[in-house]
């Protein structure tokens, strides 16, 4: 027991220093835009030709709107024929007008911070899991898991799903940005039941959902707010 609150302490003062940590980077690196603005979109480079510009940043592209949650709505202007349109979180965006000479070096600090991020998600007491499906995107395809275990994988995120969907009515607790199978990163949010303490663990008691699902579930009335949210950045 000792233990295992040592345990949850130094995670604790981890967690705080981390987001400290990204609290002042942000503060000193904040970015505005607004709607009709043109940006560059930061793209995870991938691929063999991952070195060169082109695999970097996405554009130039205009925003159409915001998204919420710092997230805006963008349409490509460098392509033809039916227009294009994706959402991006603001800290992958740069401004059309920046210097082009100094984009190499913000593709960079993007990179080292995507890649801090992901050596902090796996560093806790519960990183392992939550890091995983980010770190094993690639390797799971050479990877062949037991059919057994992939049915018990399976069994368990329809008994965590259904659980949700029974859950009654729901607080947000977190948010976080995850890297998904192309590569990138997406908004998620962290959910538990009204009145569960926000130190309960397990998958029972506490699900990540993407955003178009948290918004479905607050137009249904079952997401009443916190004002204690969490965003890990």
């Amino acid at each position: 027991m000792e233990r295992s609150h040592a345990c949850a302490e130094a995670a604790r003062v981890k967690e705080q220093e981390r987001q400290a940590h990204y609290y002042n980077r942000r503060v000193r690196q904040k970015r505005t835009f607004a709607v009709g603005d043109r940006v560059w979109v930061y793209n995870p480079p991938r691929g063999p030709k991952a070195t060169k510009f082109v695999h970097q940043w996405q554009g130039p592209m205009r925003i159409v709107e915001s998204a919420g949650y710092e997230n805006f709505v963008l349409e490509r202007e460098d392509k033809t024929g039916a227009p294009e349109v994706l959402i991006a979180h603001v800290s992958f965006l740069v401004s059309y007008h920046h210097p082009e000479s100094l984009l190499q070096q913000a593709a960079s600090d993007l990179k080292a911070e995507l890649d801090e991020e992901d050596e902090d998600e796996g560093a806790g007491s519960n990183g392992a899991a939550a890091g995983a499906p980010i770190r094993t995107a690639t390797a799971a395809r050479t990877a062949t898991a037991p059919r057994a275990t992939t049915k018990r994988r399976r069994g368990a995120a329809s008994s965590s799903r259904a659980a949700l969907a029974t859950s009654g009515r729901l607080v947000e607790t977190r948010r976080r940005r995850k890297r998904n199978s192309a590569g990138q990163y997406v908004l998620e949010h962290e959910l538990r039941p009204v009145g569960r303490d926000r130190s309960g663990t397990g998958d029972g008691g506490r699900w990540w959902v993407s955003t178009s699902e948290f918004d479905r579930l607050w137009q249904d009335g079952r997401v009443v707010e916190d004002p204690t949210v969490e965003e890990v950045v």
